[in-house]
């Protein structure tokens, strides 16, 4: 690899340990995957969630705050993996939340800004278009690349405190130009999509093209910021998407072919009927649903304010509790607004900061669980043996408000 004398300077030690180590892992991967040289990043999402680091990348934290680390790029994180509000109400054990703990301060002596989200781009980190910057998780991944246009890898957790430390990453992947043409052509036939339906859209989407790159056309008018954010969180569930391109709607293919000449390698066709049997499909539950779940991604502030409307002046069935994730960015504009208690009057929790895809569920009895979004659905039988309802947000209400 061709490094400039700044970068060789931090693999020879010059600025310290930490950026030693880091680049040294970067170059390390560069030459593994035939990079040619570094690219400046100017941004970092991180992950801090104990939940999926576990020891090892605490350790890693921790070794990089004992040699002395700072992060050198604007830097925010994941969720966490525990909701500091709630954790003791449903039972999480202390051992568990003192290790996230200590990841949290350890990223926080390193220098993140303390947003605690998996939507940065809405507090704060929002990268401009053709900008390069190193980001972790996955449906942030796919909304930097997709929707702003920024130019990002998937970045596993360890290399992405690298980049945060050296503001570097090899030239490889999606970095590179000619690996974000599109690759396959969906067309999308079904007339007006609502929020459910972006998100099973994503789920078909990913299942269908793995990690090849979709051109999806067909879409709406109407399609807002937040139908695209559960578009490509779906598809970077039951797929490997990391960037989609839809005409008319997304940056790169409002700026030239998505395709750059080239033709297809395949064609899908997705319509009513596949929407209708994909959501056929991510319902298992036999049962009613005794917990709802939403907010994953994180809720935007229109979406706060649709559920305070939904749930206003309604209260949640005996046994039954609402659990809504949002970033502390969100909450406090939410809050602000009269939100945060009309939708907590009902007997909700704002779980902020936090996402219960990467958490426990504590000493909770629950197993059948209600979500409006696919992500949830997609995940959380795996991760916490439950039964899924998949439900539009008016709907999920409507089956946990009342006598």
């Amino acid at each position: 690899m061709e490094l400039t004398a700044y970068e060789n300077q931090m693999l020879e030690g010059a600025h310290g340990p930490a950026p030693r180590f880091a680049m040294e892992v970067l170059v390390k991967l560069g030459q593994i995957y035939g990079a040619d040289r570094m690219v400046e990043v100017a941004s970092a999402q991180i992950m801090a969630h104990y939940g999926s680091l576990h020891d090892a990348g605490l350790e890693l934290a921790e070794k990089f705050v004992a040699l002395g680390g700072r992060f050198i790029i604007p830097t925010t994180e994941d969720p966490l993996s525990i909701c500091e509000r709630h954790w003791r109400d449903i039972g999480i054990a202390e051992e568990y939340a003192a290790k996230q703990e200590r990841l949290r301060q350890a990223v926080l002596t390193l220098g993140a800004q303390p947003v605690w989200t998996c939507t940065p781009y809405f507090a704060g980190n929002l990268p401009r278009f053709g900008q390069n910057v190193s980001w972790a998780e996955s449906s942030a991944v796919s909304f930097a690349n997709s929707v702003l246009g920024a130019r990002t890898n998937r970045t596993p957790a360890g290399l992405n405190y690298c980049a945060a430390l050296t503001g570097r990453m090899p030239r490889m992947g999606l970095y590179r130009p000619e690996n974000r043409r599109g690759q396959v052509l969906v067309r999308v036939e079904a007339g007006e999509l609502s929020s459910l339906d972006y998100n099973t859209l994503g789920l078909i989407i990913g299942k269908s093209v793995g990690n090849r790159v979709p051109v999806v056309e067909g879409l709406p008018d109407s399609a807002g910021v937040d139908d695209l954010k559960y578009l490509g969180a779906a598809a970077a569930s039951s797929g490997v998407v990391a960037l989609y391109h839809a005409p008319g709607l997304t940056p790169e293919a409002m700026a030239g072919d998505p395709f750059g000449g080239e033709e297809p390698l395949e064609r899908l066709r997705v319509g009513r009927d596949e929407l209708t049997a994909m959501r056929r499909e991510m319902n298992t539950a036999s049962g009613e649903a005794e917990l709802g779940v939403v907010g994953c991604p994180h809720y935007s502030v229109p979406e706060m304010q649709q559920l305070a409307g939904l749930l206003k002046g309604q209260r949640l069935k005996p046994g039954r509790e609402l659990w809504v994730y949002t970033s502390p960015t969100v909450y406090e504009l939410a809050q602000g607004m009269g939100c945060v208690a009309d939708i907590t009057s009902s007997g909700a929790r704002i779980m902020d900061g936090n996402c219960l895809i990467i958490s426990p569920l504590g000493k909770t009895p629950f197993r059948t669980i209600i979500t409006d979004s696919a992500k949830a659905a997609y995940y959380l039988p795996s991760e916490h043996e439950v039964q899924m309802i998949y439900a539009e947000t008016a709907e999920l209400v409507s089956a946990l408000v009342g006598e």
